[in-house]
This record gives structure tokens, sequence and C-alpha cells, in this order.
């Protein structure tokens, strides 16, 4: 394995005059959400590489599209427009090209039976298409159902899709990452149905929303999404991370990335629960019992699937007899999910 990534890369350096270019930019909007009053609205202008992903793709070609999107190239300062409800706000990119806005969530689209996505058109005012054309998107918003009495967060690598992210020296990981494309990753057994059918009533309508925390950057967002769509799994926000040089606040941020994103949506959902889902790969349950700790009425369940190795398992068993009052179960497959939720749904 470590041979092949050793020699796709040589491979990749001879090639790398094709992956350059003054590209056009594009808008690269991120599912957003929205409470009874307000809307958050995020995304992010960047190149256009073009990347197309096939289900007969081998190996070059998903190492070469996952060397486009680690290597994208951001609009920085660039004014965003949107468009909603018949008003215009403005925003502009940070350096590293994303914004993030909150605006009024107005008079319509009050709260239906089920979940609702409604739209906002996103649009750059200053930039052109190669065509000659003005640059625009349109970003998708959930509002929350009339029925919904609770939300979902939870983590992605190690608990939806199989990462590896404990293998010797993360080639596997590596492997996963580069090497395959959202055709040849796997999602764990019967995930995308249970998780359907705890966001969902008897007459399967979505009523309660989802949310995708991951330690992985926002480049690999749109495949992310893909995976989504492709393995049948509720579709929802995720909260993904800025690689680069961290310091300030900014490192803060990056290395508390999981605490932070689980107080903002404590906070923007004020009377809401959560059940929190992770694994125990890496420090899902410290992290999930430290917001039991902040939000203890507010947290109904955490769910930690297992890992291979034993003595991971072993410290999500000292964390829940550590928090003894903490709804902390441990996990080996996805349907024991539907067993523990079932006095809530």
């Amino acid at each position: 394995m470590k041979n092949e990534l050793k020699k796709l890369w040589f491979k990749t350096k001879s090639k790398l005059s094709q992956l350059q270019g003054d590209d056009p930019l594009m808008i690269a909007p991120y599912l957003s959400y929205a409470n009874e009053n307000e809307i958050i609205i995020r995304g992010r202008v960047l190149e256009n590489e073009g990347i197309v992903v096939k289900e007969e793709d081998g190996k070059w070609e998903n190492f070469v599209n996952s060397l486009k999107r680690m290597e994208s190239d951001e609009a920085s300062n660039v004014k965003v427009t949107i468009e909603y409800d018949g008003t215009l706000y403005h925003c502009q990119t940070n350096e590293e090209g994303f914004f993030k806005i909150t605006i009024p969530r107005g008079r319509i689209n009050r709260p239906s039976e089920k979940i609702q996505w409604i739209e906002a058109r996103l649009s750059l005012a200053h930039e052109l298409s190669s065509q000659g054309k003005p640059i625009s998107a349109t970003v998708e918003i959930t509002v929350l159902a009339q029925q919904t009495k609770y939300a979902i967060l939870t983590d992605i690598d190690d608990t939806i899709l199989e990462s590896h992210v404990n293998s010797f020296l993360k080639l596997r990981l590596l492997y996963e990452t580069f090497l395959k494309n959202v055709h040849t990753r796997l999602a764990f057994e019967n995930v995308g149905s249970v998780l359907q059918k705890i966001t969902q009533n008897e007459d399967k309508q979505q009523i309660h929303p989802i949310f995708y925390l991951s330690h992985s950057p926002w480049n690999l967002y749109e495949l992310l999404l893909q995976f989504l769509n492709k393995n049948e799994i509720p579709k929802g926000p995720f909260f993904l991370r800025d690689f680069g040089y961290k310091r300030g606040r900014e490192k803060f941020e990056y290395e508390n990335h999981k605490a932070l994103a689980i107080e903002h949506l404590m906070n923007f959902y004020s009377d809401l629960p959560f059940i929190l889902i992770g694994d125990a790969t890496q420090h899902d349950a410290d992290v999930y019992a430290d917001a039991f700790r902040k939000f203890p009425n507010r947290i109904l369940k955490i769910i930690i699937r297992a890992t291979e190795k034993s003595s991971k398992n072993k410290h999500v068993r000292d964390v829940i007899a550590a928090n003894p009052t903490a709804p902390i179960y441990l996990i080996q497959h996805s349907d024991e999910i539907l067993t523990l939720t079932k006095d809530i749904r």
C-alpha cells in the first residue's frame, strides 16, 4: 500500500502542470440551517478544478481528483451577494475563501409537517464565468418541522464511513482518502436505513434534522455529500475543518472543532435536545461527555461505535464509568442505535 502511494505521487509530480492554470471561479455552497428567527448561510469561493468522478475511475484518476481537492485555490476578499425573501444581503470571503452570514428568517416558510429544504440564491458581484455570465449558485437551508422533537449530531469517519483512522501511520486512512472515490468507499452495515429511521416519523417523512461532524477538511465536502446520497443516508449540514497553519484563536478553534460545533448547535437550537453519535477511534466519548456536563438536560443519548482496538474500547468504558449519569453506550453494530433510541422516537 505504501509503495502504491509512492508510485502514484511520483507519477503525479511529472504531470503537475496539467493541474495548473487559471480556472474560473465557482461558488461552493454548503448545506445551511435555520432556527425560528435566523438563517446561517455558509460556503466557499474557489477556482473551479473541473473534478468529474466516474464509477469506473481507478486509483490514478482518484488520486488526481483527490490532489485537485486538496490543492484548491481559494478566492479571498470576494464579495458574495445573497438573495432571500426578496432582500439582498452581502458578505465577503476571508483569506481562505470561506464566507458565512446570518440573516433574518423572515415571514416565509413557517414550520411544516416535515423537514423543509428552502433555498437562497448566491452570486458574485464582480466576477464572470469563462462564458462571460454571472457566477451564481443555490444554497439549500434546512428548516425544522412542527413535529421535530430532537436532532442528531453524528461523526463521519469510522462512524458511518469506513476510514481506518487508527491504521498504522494512517496508511489505510490515506489509501481510503486518496485512492478511492464515492463509488468505492464503504458505509457501515445498515447505517443508512438506521439513520433514516431515527430521523423519520411513521409515515417516513423526515422530521428530525441531522448534522455531520468531522475532522476532515472542507476540501472533501462534495465527496462526503455524494457519499450520503449514494448510500441513502439522510442529508444534513456538515461541520468540517479548514486545514493549514493555525495560531491564536484559529489554533484553538481548530483543536476544539467538535466541542465548539456542539456548543454552537446547542445555543442555536436552544430548546432542542440532541442524540450524539460517534466512534471509539478518536476522542468522541470524551468530547460528548464534556458536552453532557455542560448541557445535561439537552443530550438524550451518546452512542459510540466500538473499534477493533481493545485499548480504544476500554477508554470508552472508562469514560462511561467516570460519568455514571451520562447516557453513554458502546455499540458494535448500527442496528443497536434503533434499540437505544426506541424510548425517545
